[in-house]
């Protein structure tokens, strides 16, 4: 597995408060296949994470995984918010892609369905295409399968995270993120993976969806589509 959206690297946002914690959360994705993970640290106004920092802490973890015989390869990207994605200007978010063309952004809660139209706009005269992370916890998406198809249609890709199908969030938005995947609305399954106890969450979705859909239909969401996105070298500014 190739896990697009993780909270690895530690002492940046909400992720791991220490080294120890980051490499406890790598061994437990490493156990469950995962073989590379692109770094995701939030970039908001709540977390205005530097990008200097978040480069840092990847050369840290990177060194401490091979002395601990971790094998994980890492790069670097963020998880954009809402209001950063449409408002900072394309070489601050290019340096922030992974592939060099793809930009994760984190759905709210409160983020209103126009807003998908809203970044395709701000986004792909950029050269960029954004990767909506999330959308079965927006109400405003929940249940629009539509939507997110046409914005899809548009250029972007849609993300749905594994603690998602496994229920850690309710009823209400396991039976959402469920309903997309059925509606064919979802290109990419990723962790979201903030600490090691967030790999049961990863493993219960993996065997759920393999279940559901095949083995085949979830190399695409965990492996396929993800290599196909990381073919471009990173984007290191």
């Amino acid at each position: 597995m190739i896990d697009t959206h993780c909270h690895l690297l530690p002492q940046l946002d909400d992720g791991p408060s220490n080294e120890d914690e980051a490499l406890a959360l790598a061994r437990g994705l490493a156990r469950l296949g995962v073989f590379a993970i692109v770094c995701t640290p939030h970039y908001s106004r709540r977390y205005p994470t530097s990008h200097e920092a978040a480069r840092e802490q990847l050369g840290r973890l990177e060194h401490r995984l091979r002395g601990a015989g971790v094998s994980i390869a890492l790069s670097l990207a963020a998880e954009i918010s809402p209001g950063y994605a449409v408002s900072q200007p394309g070489e601050e978010l290019k340096r922030r892609s992974f592939g060099g063309r793809f930009v994760l952004v984190e759905l709210l809660p409160d983020t209103p369905a126009v807003f998908l139209e809203t970044a395709l706009e701000h986004m792909l005269p950029l050269g960029l295409k954004p990767v909506f992370a999330h959308p079965e916890r927006c109400p405003a998406l929940q249940n629009a399968p539509r939507l997110l198809s046409d914005a899809r249609e548009g250029g972007a890709l849609v993300q749905i995270v594994a603690s998602s199908l496994a229920g850690r969030w309710g009823s209400t938005i396991a039976m959402a993120a469920w309903g997309l995947l059925d509606a064919g609305a979802i290109d990419l399954l990723a962790s979201d993976s903030h600490s090691p106890r967030s790999t049961a969450s990863l493993q219960r979705a993996v065997e759920l969806v393999r279940d559901r859909y095949g083995a085949d239909a979830l190399e695409d969401l965990v492996e396929r589509r993800p290599a196909q996105m990381l073919k471009s070298p990173p984007q290191h500014v």
